[in-house]
């Protein structure tokens, strides 16, 4: 695991981050998944230096180092990441989301112009607010999906207590969640490496990420405020059609309304994907940028 790190926002909340891959490299700005926070993302970072990529992975509001913004909208990341990559010196940079990072993934590449050279969505939420959003996802994520909806303040007693389970549980509480998942997440998330990993970023998280966790879900169910239509970065799109938590549906969706972008959809792989597909991921980024 890279160097963690902390600086302040303009308008006084901290922002933090976390670095990985090649120093030197092309930068990546990677953001994590719903609930989840920088150490998410903190695996085996060999194939990003074999790519010449650095990542740069920050912690939305709320989780992880980073205060939390009370009333923040989607819309608003942006201006975290551009005040971050001002602060390190870089002036162009590629983004990744994976799962709840995938909105914050598109919403820099329509509002951060060309500072942003390429884009990738992996297994990432598209908009709940679309009736079809539901189609084919596990039970707890319907159920909490329409909350988000309804804005329900149940919402909030159902996040908090499943990021308190997984905080004092979290091996316990993964134990449940496989329960539910298909064989190629179950056969992802029992190896040794990705399971320390998750647990370790469950056992870390804030006191504000159930919170954060709430205002994820909500802003995915309402207006994201930017035209997805407008994004002009080359995009792509990574989606396993066994997923279940968020379903191909998704992925499809935001291929349709994405202008240009790449879908790659794979049989029978589900939600976490990304760790066998990352070295795919890190070469379709640096490719983008060659050919631009």
């Amino acid at each position: 695991m890279g160097d963690s790190f902390v600086t302040v926002l303009p308008d006084g909340r901290d922002l933090g981050w976390l670095e990985l891959g090649d120093p030197a490299g092309m930068p990546v700005f990677a953001f994590h998944g719903t609930p989840g926070s920088r150490l998410q993302l903190a695996i085996d970072d060999s194939p990003m230096r074999a790519a010449g990529l650095r990542l740069v992975c920050p912690d939305r509001p709320g989780y992880g180092l980073s205060t939390f913004h009370l009333g923040r909208r989607l819309v608003d990341w942006p201006r975290d990441v551009a005040h971050l990559a001002d602060h390190l010196g870089l002036d162009h940079f590629a983004v990744m989301g994976i799962s709840g990072g995938g909105p914050h993934s598109a919403v820099c590449a329509a509002l951060l112009g060309d500072r942003v050279t390429s884009a990738a969505i992996v297994s990432g939420v598209g908009p709940l607010a679309d009736p079809r959003a539901t189609e084919g996802m596990m039970r707890s994520n319907r159920i909490l999906t329409s909350l988000a909806r309804r804005r329900s303040r149940v919402l909030h007693v159902a996040l908090n207590l499943q990021v308190s389970a997984l905080r004092r549980w979290p091996s316990r509480a993964f134990d449940l969640m496989v329960k539910q998942l298909p064989p190629a997440d179950v056969a992802i998330l029992t190896r040794p490496a990705v399971r320390a990993l998750l647990e370790r970023d469950a056992v870390r998280s804030s006191r504000t990420a159930g919170a954060a966790a709430v205002q994820d879900f909500e802003l995915f169910a309402a207006d994201w405020g930017f035209d997805l239509g407008a994004i002009e970065t080359p995009v792509h799109v990574w989606q396993g059609d066994a997923d279940v938590n968020v379903p191909p549906h998704h992925a499809r969706l935001l291929h349709a309304a994405i202008p240009g972008s790449v879908l790659h959809e794979f049989a029978g792989e589900g939600h976490f994907m990304a760790f066998d597909h990352l070295e795919d991921i890190c070469a379709a980024l640096t490719s983008d940028v060659t050919q631009r």
